[in-house]
C-alpha cells in the first residue's frame, strides 16, 4: 500500500520524527482557513504519483487568499491518472539545505538498504546517476537487534559532508527512521527533502511510505489508510469471490487459473514463451457459472489485453460450470481476445463439448506449455 504524503507524515509524527505543522483540506475555503493559523504555507496535492512540483501541484502561498487560489487550481485536476480530492496545507519551512534519507528493501538480497545524501530535493535516481559519490549506501543486517550499534550514522553523515553541529540530530533521526521501517514492515520509507531549516532544525519536508499489504493485519494503525475504489478490478473481483492482480502495464496476456500456484506457473510459461502477462485472476474453488462469467468480464476490462489463457484443473471447480460461464460472455470474448483453454478434471467431457461447440481452442490432455505455445502461435498469426 502506497500511503499519501499526509498519511505517511502522520506515521512519522507518531514515531517522534519531526514534520511541519499541517492540515488536510478538501475545499479552497478550508485551505484559506488553515492558512490563517499557519501563516505563509505550502499547498500540496495529495496524490501518490511523484513529480507534483513540476506539474504545478505544489505551490507556496503568503496569504489565505493566495492559499485559496492555489487550492482552487489543484482540486479536481488530474495528475498521472489520479484526481486531486484533498490537499495538505503545510507551514512554509525556511530552508537552509535539502538532504535525502531513505530506507528501502533490497529485494535481490532480502535486506534493508539505507540511502543518504546531502543532495536532496531531487529524484534519488538523478543523484545516483549524476553524483554517485554523493549517495551513501549501507546494507543492514535484518537480524541486528540494535540499529544504532550496527553503524556509526554520525560518521557517515560527516563523510557525506553534513555540518558538525547537525550530525547528532541527523544520526538520531536516521535510527528512528530505520526502526520505523522495521516496525511498519515497509518496502520503502524515504524523506526527500529532509530539510535543514535556517533555525538549525531538521524536518521531513516530504515523505514516501510503501508498506506490505500482506502484513496489514498486524498493523491496525495502518488499516484506516486503506482506500478501496469500488469500481476497480480488484474490488469487483472480490465481490464475486475471485482474486484479480494487475501486473505489467505493457503486458497483453491475461491468465485465469484455479489456484495461486497454477496461476504463477502459467505466468512463468507465458513469459518463457515471449509473452508479457498483464493480469491474472485466481478463480479459487467452487466457482459458479455466474461468477465465472463475471470474472471474465473483469479480465476483459484490463487495458491492453489481447490474449487470454484459462488453465484449470477441475478438482475444486466443475469444468462444465466453468464452460457455461465462458458461454455466457463468448460473443464479447471472441471479439476482444484470442482465447485458449486448458481444462481437465470433474465434468471435463461436458465442459469440452460446450467449448468446442463455441469454437474455443481447447487443450484436453496436453501440458500448460502446450497451451501457452498454442496461444502464442494464434496471437502471432493474428498479427500477420
Amino acid at each position: 500500500m502506497y500511503l499519501r504524503e499526509h498519511q505517511a507524515k502522520d506515521i512519522l509524527r507518531s514515531a517522534g520524527l519531526p514534520v511541519p505543522v499541517s492540515t488536510v483540506v478538501y475545499t479552497p475555503e478550508e485551505a484559506a482557513e488553515a492558512a490563517k493559523s499557519l501563516g505563509p504555507c505550502v499547498v500540496k496535492a495529495q496524490v501518490r504519483a511523484g513529480s507534483r512540483g513540476k506539474a504545478g501541484f505544489i505551490a507556496s502561498a503568503q496569504t489565505p487568499e493566495e492559499t485559496s487560489v492555489a487550492a482552487d487550481g489543484m482540486l479536481g485536476k488530474t495528475h498521472q491518472g489520479e484526481t486531486v480530492d484533498r490537499l495538505l496545507v503545510e507551514a512554509l519551512l525556511e530552508i537552509a539545505q535539502e538532504l535525502y534519507l531513505g530506507v528501502v528493501l533490497n529485494t535481490d538480497r532480502a535486506a534493508p538498504l539505507v540511502l543518504l545524501s546531502t543532495k536532496g530535493g531531487i529524484d534519488i535516481e538523478q543523484v545516483a546517476e549524476k553524483h554517485p559519490d554523493d549517495l551513501y549506501q549501507v546494507e543492514l543486517d535484518p537480524l541486528a537487534s540494535d540499529v544504532s550499534e550496527s553503524w556509526s550514522w554520525q560518521r557517515l553523515w560527516e563523510k557525506a559532508g553534513l555540518a558538525p553541529e547537525l550530525l547528532a540530530q541527523a544520526a538520531a533521526l536516521t535510527v528512528k527512521l530505520i526502526e520505523l521501517f522495521y516496525r511498519t514492515e515497509a518496502f520503502t520509507l524515504e524523506i526527500n527533502p529532509l530539510v535543514v531549516t535556517k533555525q538549525g532544525g531538521i524536518v521531513a519536508g516530504d515523505c514516501k511510505l510503501i508498506v506490505d499489504d500482506a502484513a496489514l493485519f498486524r498493523h491496525p494503525e495502518l488499516q484506516s489508510f486503506v482506500e478501496i475504489n469500488e469500481k476497480s478490478p480488484e474490488a469487483r473481483a472480490q465481490k464475486v469471490g475471485v482474486t484479480y492482480v494487475a501486473l505489467e502495464k505493457n503486458g497483453s496476456i491475461g491468465v485465469m487459473a484455479g489456484g495461486a500456484g497454477i496461476c504463477m506457473t502459467t505466468m512463468d510459461e507465458v513469459t518463457d514463451a515471449g509473452g508479457t502477462p498483464v493480469s491474472f485472476i485466481d478463480l479459487g474453488g467452487g466457482i459458479s457459472e455466474e461468477n465465472m462469467a463475471a470474472a471474465l468480464e473483469i479480465m476483459l476490462s484490463t487495458p491492453g489485453i489481447n490474449g487470454l489463457i484459462i488453465n484449470v484443473f477441475g478438482g475444486i471447480n466443475n469444468c462444465e460450470i466453468m464452460a457455461r460461464g465462458v458461454k455466457r460472455v463468448w460473443l464479447r470474448l471472441r471479439d476482444r481476445v484470442t482465447l485458449v483453454i486448458k481444462m481437465r478434471g470433474h465434468s471435463q467431457e461436458e465442459g469440452w463439448t460446450i467449448l468446442q461447440k463455441l469454437g474455443v481452442s481447447v487443450v484436453k490432455h496436453g501440458t500448460t506449455t502446450k497451451a501457452v505455445n498454442l496461444l502464442m502461435e494464434k496471437l502471432r498469426a493474428a498479427r500477420r
